[in-house]
């Protein structure tokens, strides 16, 4: 089989050669697409144990804003109809199966950039699926069944990005890529056997194509408004509840292209200024450990150019340097605080004068405030 990405540009692709954490006993080799488009994140598997074994496999494409870089001759999708599902704030884990040489099937998950779930240094996605699957038992057989590779969003309170939800941790089937040629489907047309699961659909706009253009972006921008009025935004906390906005399934024939719907406070953190703002930036750096261990510059570069041209990174050196530097120290520190607080055995909420003296004597007094809220919040995600 012969790999449907070009392997000669190291920048657009990232060589593994890694275990599979579900199944030990393989080690697979292969390359991980980064370019755009319906391949984004597809791995090409060219060795299981040493063997070789040619196998293309689907990740999770970027879902698209609609006029991206401007309204002129743009238009929607053509389609049947439109189907609207939530947007989720979280990590995308993508189920998949391959084969070794003997022709024996294995499934296994991954994010997008990634070809396993790892445990990093600052992020441990392996762990924290498995507290999924233990939770919803039906996933495994089912995504093993399945043609499909299955998208799941992981989100909640210890898995946050930007929105802050009220749930500690749960996922969602938020749709299914076809393992055979990369059709996406919603998850109400492809996965009756995870109903306790998959994400449900809001709803669906039927007599869309009824509509001129003018219409159409009308309909769009009544419905932006509409999520607006039902964010709950407190600016001095840095804290927003609510939905992110909504993906649109434009439907034909069965398969779908994926437009998102958001907001406009959530848009801002997204387009305002000539500069990317730094909310985007940091919410960049942040997903970034869904894929890299300790991201390097280039690394969240590559994830913010899904979705900003050229001009709009070069112009936001400086903050991305900074937010990546700020979020490295941020997560040692919580790493270290988090290492020394097991070692003293004694839970905050229990004993806060204990803990705080603790910490007053072998840490600098001038972050008490800092440290008592990282060891609540470790508390809380535990």
């Amino acid at each position: 089989m012969k790999c449907p990405f070009s392997l000669r540009n190291k920048k657009q692709v990232i060589r593994f050669d890694e275990i599979d954490p579900y199944n030990p006993q393989n080690r697979v080799r292969g390359y991980v697409n980064r370019r755009q488009g319906q391949l984004y994140g597809a791995l090409y598997i060219t060795h299981v144990n040493d063997k070789p074994q040619y196998q293309l496999i689907y990740s999770a494409p970027k879902q698209h804003y609609p006029f991206e870089k401007s309204y002129v001759n743009w238009e929607f999708p053509e389609c049947d109809y439109v189907d609207l599902y939530k947007k989720l704030d979280g990590t995308c884990i993508i189920s998949y199966t391959y084969k070794n040489k003997k022709g024996e099937v294995f499934l296994t998950y991954k994010t997008r950039l990634r070809p396993f779930l790892g445990s990093g240094r600052y992020g441990n996605f392996f762990e924290l699926w498995n507290e999924m699957l233990e939770k919803y038992s039906e996933i495994n057989d089912y995504v093993f069944d399945t043609y499909h590779n299955c998208v799941f969003e992981l989100y909640g309170k210890r898995n946050k990005i930007l929105i802050d939800y009220d749930t500690p941790l749960n996922t969602k089937l938020i749709f299914t890529i076809n393992a055979s040629n990369g059709q996406i489907y919603t998850p109400d047309s492809s996965a009756e056997g995870l109903n306790l699961v998959k994400l449900e659909g809001e709803g669906i706009l039927t007599d869309w194509d009824e509509y001129n253009l003018e219409g159409k972006m009308n309909t769009y921008r009544r419905i932006q408004t509409e999520l607006e009025e039902m964010l709950d935004i407190d600016e001095d906390n840095k804290i927003m509840k609510g939905d992110e906005g909504y993906v649109w399934y434009f439907m034909k024939d069965g398969h779908a292209i994926q437009i998102k719907c958001k907001p406009p406070t959530v848009l801002k953190y997204h387009w305002s200024g000539d500069a990317i703002p730094y909310e985007s930036v940091y919410t960049t750096v942040v997903n970034a450990f869904e894929n890299f261990d300790t991201p390097s510059f280039n690394d969240v570069v590559t994830l913010l150019k899904e979705e900003f041209d050229d001009s709009k990174i070069e112009k936001s050196r400086v903050r991305i340097t900074k937010c990546l530097n700020k979020v490295l120290f941020d997560r040692k520190f919580r790493s270290k605080l988090a290492g020394d607080y097991k070692k003293l055995n004694i839970n905050i909420n229990e004993d806060k004068v204990t803990v705080m003296r603790w910490f007053g004597t072998h840490y600098p007094r001038s972050e008490a405030k800092r440290i008592y809220r990282a060891l609540k919040q470790y508390e809380e995600k535990k």
